[in-house]
């Protein structure tokens, strides 16, 4: 902290000072005036995250009115930062350093908080109440299975998609819980046109240019378009031998599309949770699946094992912070919090011991050391401004490692075997089905939203049917009510961000696994502590002050990104479904689901049961006891109870026995009230927030009195004062 406030003082005494007399600005005086903008960037930045986590953990109309409040005025200072920087650089003499000038241009250009004020109103107040209103869905109750009574709406979706069902009933309940987001679609069409608006005052000609100004790629889209054909030839593929097999199961006939509500959740596009009913070899992903719930990787212990390969990968673990004030008993998708300051960054997640959120805990993983470890070099305006497709390819390379063989292996997921084709044919379709997907949904959502602005598409229903258009040629996906917005379940498209730099940031990844690795092979023995590139970690250490293409070029030599390293690693599975989707015989696995169901009842008993503490019986028992029930929530209980050795004696492996009679022995209630967790959560942010504000007001008081000297000094000898200050300036 001192060192910051140093740098501050620093600062005045050159904004003071070297101001010559006939106007102009020199380089150093840019080169300050920056830097404090970037300290009033990160102070805005963190206080928005800190109201947005609120609202994430607590959906309500009071913090939602807060965040938007707090939106509110973050466009506002934003606005006024750029036009301080307009002004004070207009005299500039000659040409700037092209680290000034792209902090320049990220300031003057810095996206959607420029729309005017009443139209970022509407802006905010739709994407906060869509949030809500899903929220409000997502906590309406429901009886449902025999071990859970009650549960919320949306987790009883997700759980009967992801889990046996009979076909009619997964395509009833997805219709449901779209049906209750339709009457939203209409003020969507207004949301949507607003991009358009914010393209004109960045400075753009169109929509397309404005998201690749964002995205930090000039001429994105037409890159991704000329590699889209051989990457949708591979997805094809995938998506057929997925088809035939699915069909098989579900008894349904086979056409060039798979129904949207049979591929394992909502949205559709990460197809990880139905591997099993894919393969020849599913019994190896039964294995990973069991062993997933038997080791309880869930929640915290999930994350801690995904912590693992970072330390391995990277010599890098996350914050205590990270693990102090993440949520990891709310709901699923993971959400990602960035709280631009050190690197400090929450996840709300959930305790599910799901391939996919294995999978997601590693990407999430990949981006908590990514932004850690750029910390002191990569401007405060990257993380807010702009989306770094070269931090997208190191979360995506996260999970590429996170299947492979060895760290399988390394983390006893899979069982014994000899053939390590099976070993690797198993890791490229997990991959697959996590990468390909993702990649399709992502450009049909980009190309839809395009032309809809492009082509002045507002109508709810001819939104509706372009966007289902979309998602049948693109992804292979279809459903038979194209009333359906699924798109109003993404936050990404209701915020209106481009999808680019996620797509630009897969294809990145594989180009790294290739030069990391030296070779498209999936590894098959333990993970090497020196994996990752010497080269690839300075570039994430060092390069943060320049646009992130321009990073790749110049540490590891890549300066054009293509879906060659992709293809490459996918050839050995392409060519594995070529040799097989003729011959191959879809065997069921109903009796292995059944088994995974039943493990899943009992571990999640064991898991949510409350820890009874026994109470003391001294005389201040009253006083102890009260002490303690203010420090432990179910959550905490929960938690302990997941971060037990493996190997202890906690019913990891259950009998047969038990599991045909598990139902008989499980509560009828599982209480998923987390208003005492969220409390506690609370109070101990406040205590800390108060602690840290105390730090900063004494420094802040050195710094004003220290100020005041200089200035007095110099104004003494008639000497050119510095311009006068907003009052919310934080070295004020």
């Amino acid at each position: 902290m001192l060192s910051k406030w140093n740098w501050i003082i620093f600062n005045l005494i050159v904004c003071v000072t070297t101001s010559p007399l006939n106007g102009s600005v020199s380089e150093d005086e840019i080169k300050a005036f920056l830097q404090l903008i970037e300290l009033d960037y990160e102070d805005a930045c963190y206080n928005t995250a800190d109201v947005h986590w609120s609202f994430i953990i607590s959906p309500s109309s009071k913090t939602l009115s807060i965040w938007e409040v707090q939106q509110y005025n973050y466009a506002e200072s934003i606005k006024m930062w750029k036009n301080e920087v307009i002004d004070k650089t207009e005299n500039t003499k000659g040409q700037l350093d092209p680290s000034l000038q792209y902090k320049y241009d990220i300031i003057k250009t810095p996206g959607d908080a420029l729309l005017r004020d009443k139209d970022w109103e509407k802006f905010i107040h739709f994407a906060g109440t869509i949030e809500l209103q899903r929220s409000n869905y997502s906590r309406e109750g429901i009886l449902y299975c025999n071990f859970i009574n009650y549960l919320s709406y949306i987790k009883y979706v997700e759980y009967f998609l992801s889990h046996n069902g009979k076909f009619e009933d997964k395509q009833a309940a997805w219709n449901n819980w779209y049906q209750q987001l339709i009457p939203l679609v209409t003020n969507y069409s207004n949301n949507l046109l607003l991009v358009a608006k914010a393209a004109k005052v960045n400075g753009a000609k169109n929509v397309k240019e404005y998201w690749e100004m964002l995205s930090g790629y000039s001429d994105g889209y037409d890159k991704v378009k000329n590699e889209w054909s051989r990457i949708n030839n591979l997805h094809k593929k995938v998506a057929k031998f997925i088809g035939t097999n699915l069909a098989q199961k579900h008894e349904f006939a086979v056409n060039d599309t798979l129904p949207a509500y049979l591929l394992g959740n909502l949205q559709g596009y990460d197809w990880t949770d139905i591997s099993s009913d894919v393969l020849p070899y599913a019994e190896l992903i039964y294995g990973i699946k069991n062993n997933l719930w038997k080791k309880k990787y869930v929640g915290k212990s999930l994350y801690k094992t995904a912590s693992k390969l970072s330390s391995i990968l990277l010599k890098q673990v996350p914050q205590a912070e990270f693990w102090d004030k993440s949520e990891f008993n709310q709901s699923c998708p993971s959400r990602l919090l960035n709280f631009c300051q050190d690197g400090t960054m929450r996840v709300s997640t959930c305790s599910k011991a799901t391939m996919s959120n294995f999978l997601r805990a590693h990407e999430d993983m990949g981006k908590i050391l990514f932004n850690q470890m750029t910390i002191e070099s990569t401007p405060i305006l990257n993380t807010i401004n702009r989306y770094s497709g070269l931090e997208e390819g190191i979360s995506t390379l996260f999970g590429i490692l996170s299947v492979s063989p060895a760290w399988l292996n390394h983390t006893h997921l899979m069982n014994s075997t000899n053939d390590n084709e099976q070993r690797m044919i198993v890791s490229l379709i997990i991959t697959a089905l996590n990468v390909l997907p993702r990649l399709a949904y992502y450009y049909s959502a980009d190309l839809w939203r395009l032309n809809a602005i492009q082509e002045n598409i507002t109508d709810p229903a001819g939104l509706l049917s372009s966007w289902w258009k979309h998602r049948q040629e693109y992804e292979g996906v279809s459903s038979i009510s194209t009333d359906n917005p699924t798109f109003l379940d993404d936050n990404h498209i209701v915020m209106n961000k481009p999808y680019l730099p996620k797509i630009l940031g897969i294809m990145i990844s594989f180009l790294l696994y290739e030069y990391t690795l030296d070779s498209t092979e999936v590894r098959y023995n333990n993970i090497d502590g020196k994996l990752m590139n010497s080269n690839i970690i300075k570039m994430i250490q060092q390069g943060g002050a320049l646009r992130w293409q321009d990073i790749l070029d110049k540490f590891i030599d890549i300066d054009d990104i293509s879906a060659d390293a992709l293809l490459s690693y996918f050839t050995p599975l392409e060519e594995f479904i070529e040799e097989n989707e003729k011959e191959f015989k879809y065997k069921s696995g109903a009796t292995a689901d059944k088994e995974l169901e039943e493990l899943e009842k009992h571990i999640l008993q064991e898991i949510n049961t409350p820890t009874v503490t026994p109470q003391p019986t001294t005389r201040n028992s009253k006083t102890t006891t009260a002490t303690l029930d203010k420090k432990t929530s179910n959550a905490k209980n929960m938690q302990a109870k997941v971060e037990k050795p493996l190997e202890s004696k906690s019913s990891v492996y259950i009998r047969e026995d038990k599991l045909n009679n598990s139902d008989s022995n499980l509560p009828n209630k599982i209480s998923l009230d987390k208003s005492s967790l969220t409390v506690d959560t609370l109070d101990d942010t406040q205590d800390s927030t108060h602690k840290i504000n105390t730090s900063k007001a004494v420094w802040a008081v050195s710094a004003v009195l220290v100020a005041i000297v200089v200035i007095c000094i110099i104004a003494i000898f008639g000497r050119q004062r510095c311009r006068k200050t907003p009052k919310n300036r934080r070295y004020v």
